[in-house]
């Protein structure tokens, strides 16, 4: 094996002037950006995770040059750690030798320089093992298993096995994520490299050479690592990179039988050192695989990967504190909602059972429980009792989204369905309000991006749903007058509150946006930003039509039109289509315009009426069995506790006739790449699903045409 001192010097080639680019931007045809001048890695390449290689030199040596070495322009300081990848690791069947393998992560390891810097700076060990914890929680607290900074900076050894060397790596990577920018930008300043240069480089070399080698993962200690890899990029916000990840440790997991009932005990041959045994139990590990997989696949609009619920058996439930038992229920009932939308978004009976396990599962905690927690807790008090006030605030925030999830696609049904489903509407701004609420909270204090992307995610769903059921209230007052308010109407009581909240979410994005040069931020803002202009207008009285078009390319996301004149918004969603919000004078009344909302799924050129026509007699525009039709075969009456008694919703699809409802994420004629970057979508395919779960929702009750119309008062 070659030291990097002793590898041959690649032969420089002749650019045209004016090039920039490295090949990897080259190759994605996006503009290749520094964060700073002195900067060895381009900001695309820093997010990705890949070799940031200059093209005066060939493009073949980019698969062998790591992200920090890679750009020969950019001199980088003596004294820094050389990167794994200049050890030619190009054919990784070369370095099968374990002892090989340790030598080329240790590599990775920062330089004892830069590990002084980061030893200054405050962080909360605790935040790096949410989401990875294989253990009761009270085990975990009283054990030793919360390491210190000082210990998760410590070097290992060449003797640590590969594996276990990942996993050093990997944490310390999430310890780095955990960093605020504010803090880093004022005691980080003098490192070797940019510390998100370093953190990219750990997380790239574990990847490479050993979570994505199937047989190194074959252990708990192997899955954990993935699991490690896939929260961190959760954290990210690389959603989709998060998911493929979580579903490739669930796959060795069933190969190991984790997903076995009854819960397995730990085989000298699943581990690879004895202190695993008493860190992973097993039933723990899958049971939090699935959490993440549903968890995942509900935002993403993806299917699940495993629809048993062994986790929540009355013998698991048994020896489970209560928000233990509360987070196996609300994994359960994100089962049943993933079941739900395939089947029939608008299952009125499917939707008021899954509500009420819901409800009954809140019940586990005593009332004071569901108060705001103070996230604030100093970490003086110790890492647990911050991990305490995490791990409260992100139960209460799930608990909440999944409401959001469940009542979604009842928000734009009209005034003549039934009543049934203002509960619904009324659920969905609640919960919403709810999850804003705690969302203020947790971000108001520093809104950095350092920790858990996926609440800003969740933030977006509820602020966009909250925006939209008030847009929707207004439109049934305006058009409705003469009639009898609805219980949903009822939701103008609590405008001015919900605008103070929605007001400053958008703010907190803002802050994120610019302080932080956010990208996700960025595209949230510029969501809610016009949306919040046009529910003041609509409130108001101005008139609003909201739309979808065809448009399955693969498009910028983002939002165009004249939002400033509040006359037309364009919300763009690579491989979905165009979601379009625009001024509806008020002499034009209703839109008599009518759709199927079927044209993504169907052959472009075919008229839409006809299609319409085609469909058949047999479902009529509005009829209630449409929605309150129960699933054939399944026992409802057996909620909610006693989860071991719930059966798998039956795998079917809504119809119209001989029209097949699919889910439009998949149906389109774009298929995005399961890998695509920040840059290309930011918001990562939760768009896709939001407005999908809407959309669809609509269809299913019949209605032509998603019209949001208000006349003037």
């Amino acid at each position: 094996m070659s030291s990097a001192g002793g590898a041959p010097s690649p032969k420089r080639r002749k650019l045209r002037k004016g090039t920039q680019s490295c090949w990897e931007c080259k190759r994605r045809k996006i503009r290749c950006t520094f964060a700073t001048a002195a900067e060895a890695i381009c900001d695309g390449c820093r997010s990705r995770c890949t070799p940031c290689v200059g093209q005066e030199y060939p493009e073949a040596f980019s698969g062998h040059m790591a992200a920090s070495d890679g750009r020969k322009r950019h001199m980088e300081p003596v004294g820094r750690q050389p990167s794994p990848t200049t050890l030619s690791i190009g054919d990784l069947a070369e370095y099968e030798n374990p002892d090989a393998l340790s030598r080329l992560l240790l590599a990775a390891w920062p330089s004892q320089h830069d590990l002084g810097l980061i030893s200054t700076v405050p962080v909360n060990v605790s935040v790096i093992y949410h989401g990875a914890i294989c253990m009761p929680y009270a085990k975990f607290f009283s054990s030793k298993h919360i390491l210190s900074p000082q210990q998760l900076l410590c070097r290992p050894t060449e003797t640590f096995h590969p594996v276990l060397m990942a996993r050093r790596l990997l944490l310390l990577a999430v310890l780095f994520q955990s960093i605020q920018p504010c803090v880093a930008v004022t005691k980080l300043a003098s490192m070797t490299s940019d510390y998100r240069s370093v953190m990219a480089r750990l997380v790239n070399t574990a990847s490479r050479l050993v979570t994505s080698n199937d047989q190194l993962i074959t252990t708990l200690e192997g899955i954990e690592c993935v699991m490690i890899e896939s929260m961190y990029l959760n954290n990210a916000g690389y959603l989709r990179r998060a998911w493929m990840a979580n579903r490739r440790a669930m796959t060795m997991a069933q190969m190991l039988g984790l997903h076995k009932e009854p819960a397995m005990d730990v085989s000298k041959g699943m581990t690879l050192e004895a202190e695993t045994r008493e860190r992973i139990m097993p039933d723990y590990m899958w049971a939090r695989l699935v959490f993440s997989d549903r968890y995942l696949s509900l935002m993403l609009g993806f299917p699940q990967g495993c629809q048993e619920n062994v986790f929540a058996s009355p013998e698991a439930l048994d020896g489970c504190t209560p928000v233990e038992k509360l987070e196996r229920i609300r994994g359960v009932a994100g089962g049943l909602i993933l079941q739900r939308n395939h089947a029939e978004r608008t299952d009125l009976a499917a939707t008021l059972a899954i509500d009420k396990m819901l409800l009954d599962s809140a019940s586990l905690m005593p009332p004071r429980w569901w108060l705001i927690p103070a996230t604030t807790t100093s970490s003086a008090e110790g890492a647990g009792a911050y991990f305490h006030d995490i791990i409260r605030v992100m139960t209460q925030m799930t608990h909440y989204h999944l409401l959001v999830q469940l009542h979604l696609p009842y928000l734009l049904l009209p005034a003549s369905s039934p009543s049934e489903h203002d509960y619904s509407k009324m659920s969905a701004a609640s919960a919403s309000r709810a999850i804003l609420t705690r969302f203020i909270s947790f971000r108001s204090p520093d809104p950095s991006t350092a920790y858990c992307r996926g609440i800003d995610f969740i933030a977006f769903i509820s602020s966009t749903t909250l925006c939209i059921a008030h847009l929707e209230s207004q439109r049934q007052r305006h058009m409705h007058p003469a009639t009898a308010a609805t219980a949903f109407q009822s939701l103008e009581h609590e405008r001015l509150r919900d605008r103070g909240l929605l007001e400053q979410t958008l703010e907190i994005m803002e802050t994120m946006a610019e302080g932080h040069k956010d990208a996700i931020a960025q595209k949230i803002a510029a969501i809610l930003r016009p949306l919040l202009a046009m529910e003041g207008r609509s409130a108001m009285g101005d008139c609003y039509r909201t739309s979808t078009s065809l448009d399955t390319s693969k498009q910028d996301e983002g939002v165009s039109g004249k939002s400033e004149s509040l006359t037309k918004l364009r919300i763009h969603i690579p491989y979905f289509g165009t979601v379009k919000i625009e001024h509806n004078p008020a002499d034009a009344g209703v839109s008599v315009h009518r759709r199927t909302g079927l044209e993504p799924l169907l052959q472009n050129g075919q008229d839409a009426n006809q299609r319409t026509s085609a469909s058949g007699s047999d479902h009529q525009a509005g009829s209630p069995t449409s929605v309150s039709r129960p699933i054939d075969n399944y026992n409802w009456s057996a909620l909610p506790l006693f989860v071991d008694q719930l059966g798998a919703l039956p795998s079917s699809v809504s119809t119209m006739g001989n029209v097949e409802f699919i889910d439009s994420a998949q149906a389109c004629l774009g298929i995005p790449s399961p890998d695509i970057e920040a840059e290309a979508w930011a918001l990562q395919g939760v768009d896709t699903a939001l407005f999908s779960s809407l959309i669809q929702g609509h269809e299913e009750w019949g209605e032509d045409t998603i019209d949001m119309v208000t006349k003037q008062a």
